[in-house]
């Protein structure tokens, strides 16, 4: 009896030991399991968009866990199938298409004339394009925030002489959208490597459908230097920007702005590179505005709406000295806009100044503004529209603007 019971113990070896073998085998079924999926993922994540994704940079992106899902049409895709879409391609990794974890995205459309009237009414200004781009090429790129994550995107505006096909109405605009993810924590924490991705890829896109439309346009350079970051100097279009000629605040400046001339759209911004308020209220960032055309229209739809076209509210009550009381606000500094029209090569064209005075930032409170100095700011808004148009280099006069007639002021902050 005693070896028996001293033998009690192998049964429950033997089953530990088998328990083992049997976690051990599903550990390596697993992870074999796992390993597949990511390969399967990866090879979707190659062969998807035409191969256009910037494939290294979204790797670590790709789970091994769950399956991705490719949603793939157009009719640059699939022949003879009708689509508004001449390349339209999705890519989600998570819980669904509707609530990703991760999503890229890419469509390129020819528009017809109605979207793209729609398309300048609604269009935000294009003035970040990390990527130098030639005339007829307008872009932008924007952090995202996502429900479960972070993103960037980036748009394109490519007009085509020779035309596009895929719809039934004629077409000789290209609207490029790409939608990649990010690592970032919000929107405004996006790097400036994962924009200039997000550029490249649109870029790609583009110049792929418009080599197998045929449309008559060049190649967009992929390969080109980034835009600068904003810096000390203006580009050529906007050196016509001194702060120290221009009497505003003698802090150190940054600034940006076009590289190059778009007949549609232009602008300058400059802004003081230190945080607090000099005293005095001296200007301490300005921009400025040109659009043309339909741009010019849709420009000036989008300020009514938000209540800072000319015209649309009289102007602060004035105490018996002169002085005013501006109420600032917490997401945004007062500005005084001017606002101007001309006829330029692309038609009626609209200018708009806006300078910023040296509030405190995000503060809620009413500060009394003296006559002088408000009467200041006037003569600082028309002076710098005046400097603006007669620059040689400077929007107005490369779009060869004439009849210039002043709109009025435009008080951008609370009363």
């Amino acid at each position: 009896m005693r070896w028996i019971r001293g033998r009690t113990w192998l049964p429950y070896a033997m089953a530990g030991g088998l328990l083992a073998v049997v976690v051990a085998g599903v550990m390596m079924w697993l992870s074999a399991g796992r390993a597949q999926q990511r390969a399967d993922n990866l090879k979707q994540l190659d062969r998807g968009c035409a191969g256009l994704l910037p494939q290294e940079q979204l790797r670590d992106f790709v789970p091994d866990d769950e399956a991705g899902v490719l949603e793939e049409y157009g009719t640059m895709l699939d022949p003879d199938q009708e689509s508004r879409a001449l390349l339209h391609c999705a890519l989600f990794w998570g819980e669904g298409r509707w609530e990703p974890d991760t999503q890229v995205r890419v469509r390129a459309e020819a528009l017809v004339t109605a979207q793209v009237k729609k398309e300048d009414a609604d269009d935000r200004a294009v003035d970040d394009f990390p990527l130098p781009l030639p005339p007829g090429v307008s872009g932008s790129t924007s952090g995202d925030d996502r429900i479960k994550s972070s993103g960037v995107s980036a748009r394109l505006r490519v007009e085509c002489p020779g035309g596009l096909r895929g719809r039934s109405g004629p077409s000789k605009a290209l609207s490029v959208r790409v939608e990649l993810p990010s690592r970032s924590d919000g929107a405004y924490d996006v790097p400036a490597a994962d924009h200039l991705l997000a550029a490249r890829t649109a870029v790609a896109a583009a110049n792929w459908v418009t080599e197998r439309q045929d449309c008559g346009r060049e190649p967009i350079r992929t390969d080109a230097s980034p835009r600068p970051a904003a810096g000390a100097t203006p580009t050529k279009l906007c050196a016509w920007i001194d702060p120290v000629e221009m009497e505003f605040a003698t802090d150190a400046w940054e600034f940006s702005g076009d590289d190059t001339y778009n007949r549609r759209y232009g602008y300058c911004d400059g802004n003081i590179t230190g945080y607090g308020a000099p005293p005095g209220l001296p200007v301490v960032g300005m921009r400025a505005e040109s659009w043309s055309g339909e741009f010019a229209q849709g420009a000036y739809e989008r300020h009514a709406r938000a209540g800072t076209a000319p015209g649309q509210r009289a102007p602060s009550p004035a105490a018996p000295d002169g002085s005013v009381v501006i109420k600032t606000s917490e997401f945004s500094s007062p500005k005084l806009a001017l606002w101007a029209e001309s006829v330029c090569d692309g038609g009626r064209s609209y200018h708009r100044i806006a300078l910023t005075p040296a509030f405190e930032s995000g503060e809620k409170k009413k500060i009394k503004v003296e006559g002088e100095v408000r009467k200041r700011l006037s003569t600082d808004a028309r002076a710098t529209l005046d400097r603006y148009l007669a620059a040689a280099d400077g929007w107005p006069q490369r779009a060869r603007c004439h009849g210039t007639k002043i709109l009025g002021e435009v008080e951008e902050w609370p009363r």
